[in-house]
């Protein structure tokens, strides 16, 4: 048979044509991001992705890591060796800017939540220690029983640089946090330590938190060790041990802050000194407990500081109050404070 030379030139131009459009048609970008080991330059963590943390992921010193508003982080499980955690190293930064209307959300693998598809949780502050939860580690002053001005953090590697905190620097800064909301974290990471939905460490005057929620979080809400950081409006609901636990010296202060007990809860506020000469002395004006019936105060006689404008409902006629300081004064008022609008943009006010 025979063939037209000039067919066989249009079918071969054609079928090079469609090789050179396949070839051309961009390929999808996956819209997951596992996340893993080490930060060590600065990366920017996009809302139009979804990220998933794996085991520990530490931003190193003289890196940024930056957060959108709106973007939603989950963490896969895993206990000690392997917890799902974010470190901010000594020097390291996190620049977390949400909004009331865009938060940046922590949470679980195990959480369904998926606000592009108007999806909302199914989890409920029943469901704690489900990862590790966010540790900053900062160069502002500690007060430990040896002396030293700095220490690592029990449960991460002590032979590693990144795993320090404490310092000289008061007015360290370690970055920004608003509007994020840290939820079903507490795992066990180490001998002896659980994760606290935030724990500062060491995080000086110049870091900025404020409009932070910690939801369900199977240990503390939130952990001072020493520092000078400032909080303010801060919402801690259903922690399984304490709502506001400070140790080390923390010299700084919290501001505008609701605590929710549950009957799973330890106390609402617990403190630790170290030193009964320190002059470093702790802050907490403005505050709203809801007892629970659980125990308010837990503070030994190292303790040292002031807890002013505190409104508490649900409690036993603080009778469930453990208060060994005479250097701890708290000043309670009838008057409801903060107002809670503040927090409607929390999961705990959206239940």
């Amino acid at each position: 048979m025979k063939i037209d030379n000039q067919y066989i030139k249009h079918l071969l131009t054609g079928l090079l044509t469609l090789f050179i459009v396949a070839c051309q048609e961009p390929v999808k970008e996956s819209s997951l991001v596992l996340i893993t080991g080490k930060i060590t330059e600065d990366t920017t963590w996009s809302a139009s992705k979804s990220y998933v943390i794996d085991q520990q992921v530490t931003v190193e010193n003289g890196a940024t890591l930056t957060i959108e508003p709106g973007t939603i982080i989950k963490a896969n499980p895993g206990e000690a060796p392997n917890v799902s955690m974010l470190v901010i190293a000594k020097g390291g930064k996190i620049m977390a800017k949400g909004t009331a209307e865009k938060p940046i959300i922590f949470t679980s693998i195990n959480d369904n939540l998926d606000p592009k598809q108007n999806v909302v949780s199914a989890l409920s502050d029943a469901d704690v220690g489900l990862w590790g939860g966010i540790i900053i580690l900062g160069n502002a002053p500690i007060e430990l029983p040896s002396g030293e001005s700095e220490t690592f953090y029990v449960g991460l590697d002590p032979n590693s640089a990144s795993s320090y905190y404490g310092g000289t620097d008061a007015q360290d800064n370690s970055g920004v946090m608003e509007y994020v909301s840290v939820r079903h974290g507490g795992i066990f990471i180490g001998t002896g330590s659980e994760s606290n939905g935030i724990t500062l460490c060491g995080v000086g005057a110049g870091t900025t938190l404020q409009n932070i929620e910690i939801f369900a979080n199977q240990d503390d809400g939130i952990e001072f060790f020493g520092g000078d950081v400032h909080v303010k409006n801060l919402l801690v609901h259903a922690s399984g041990d304490d709502a506001i636990d400070i140790d080390e010296g923390f010299a700084g202060s919290v501001s505008n802050f609701v605590v929710e007990l549950n009957e799973n809860s330890d106390s609402a506020i617990e403190v630790n000194g170290i030193n009964a000469d320190s002059e470093r002395q702790f802050s907490l004006a403005n505050g709203r407990i809801d007892g629970a019936d659980q125990i308010l105060f837990t503070m030994d006689d190292k303790s040292k500081g002031k807890i002013t404008g505190l409104t508490i409902t649900n409690s036993n006629e603080m009778a469930a109050q453990n208060n060994a300081s005479v250097n701890v004064s708290i000043e309670i008022t009838e008057e409801n404070s903060p107002a809670l609008d503040a927090f409607a943009w929390t999961r705990a006010r959206q239940k």
